[in-house]
């Protein structure tokens, strides 16, 4: 069983065509498929059935593609640690995040100091949904991760909010109320919401149901989005409103007005976790440098 077997078992899993997966290996097609019989052969599995116009994982391919996706995140991990030593640096951090964070001046100002303070230490960020990053903090592949509150409480687990920001919503450019400054949430009460796809109770999803609930209705009709940028293209197209954080103001994509909104309670916080034991130095300088930025942003607003 060879690492290229595992990523070209894991890349078809998730795209289950052939043609698009080869693409993505940049390799031939033919060479893929027998990638994926030699792996099936090793293992004495049929991993996918197949024929001219399908692909599906079988019973046992569904079994196994995870514990894949952990062994080439683990190699990763180890050829990541392992270039970080031969670079010089004294130490490496992980950091993973969720994709809506990338906007906030809290994610560079976070990396970027630490890194000034600490040159020594090389960080690297992956961007992971929140379910993910839980996973991957509880199998110490990452050491931090950067997600939006509401998330899961554990007694593993340790938590920093960074930021809070109030949500805005993204509008149509036609929408009557588009390039109003502050409008009532419950005015949009009949318009399809486009909503990050988040786990029930967790995350920016919650957050905008949580403010549409405070505003006096549930959304009739909802569309579940891959990310922000997603909701924000959709709303773009007409398809319906987005509430995002504010800092999301920044992407100036056409056909799309952005309100504030009337409601001060409607926010979305990005919240930093991690393990609670097993510290070395740089994670605890990392931690303490976290904390420190949040004790000067809470004395600014004060």
């Amino acid at each position: 069983m060879e690492y290229r077997q595992l990523r070209a078992f894991v890349v078809l899993a998730e795209e289950l065509h052939f043609g698009r997966a080869a693409l993505r290996l940049n390799i031939a097609q033919p060479a893929l498929s027998q990638q994926i019989k030699s792996l099936e052969s090793s293992l004495g599995l049929a991993l996918f059935n197949r024929d001219k116009r399908n692909v599906a994982l079988t019973f046992e391919g569904r079994q196994l593609v995870e514990k894949a996706q952990s062994v080439l995140e683990h190699y990763r991990a180890f050829q990541e640690r392992a270039g970080s030593l031969r670079a010089g640096f004294q130490g490496q951090i992980t950091l993973g995040y969720v994709g809506s964070s990338i906007l906030d001046p809290a994610m560079p100002l976070l990396i970027n100091g630490y890194r000034r303070q600490h040159p020594g230490i090389r960080v690297s960020i992956e961007e992971h949904n929140v379910n993910s990053q839980l996973a991957l903090l509880r199998e110490g592949q990452l050491d931090f991760g950067l997600v939006r509150s509401p998330v899961p409480r554990s007694h593993e687990l340790e938590y920093l909010d960074v930021a809070t920001r109030p949500l805005v919503a993204a509008l149509p450019y036609d929408h009557p109320l588009a390039g109003t400054s502050r409008i009532d949430l419950a005015a949009l009460a009949d318009m399809p919401f486009l909503i990050q796809d988040d786990p029930p109770g967790i995350g920016l999803g919650w957050s905008v149901l949580r403010a549409c609930e405070r505003a006096g209705f549930v959304p009739g009709k909802v569309q579940l989005t891959r990310d922000v940028s997603v909701a924000i293209s959709l709303a773009s197209t007409g398809m319906g409103v987005a509430l995002v954080p504010e800092t999301q103001r920044s992407v100036m994509m056409t056909d799309v007005s952005y309100c504030a909104l009337e409601d001060a309670e409607a926010t979305t916080t990005l919240t930093l976790i991690w393990k609670r034991r097993g510290k070395n130095g740089a994670l605890a300088d990392f931690i303490g440098y976290a904390k420190g930025l949040t004790c000067c942003s809470e004395g600014k607003r004060g």
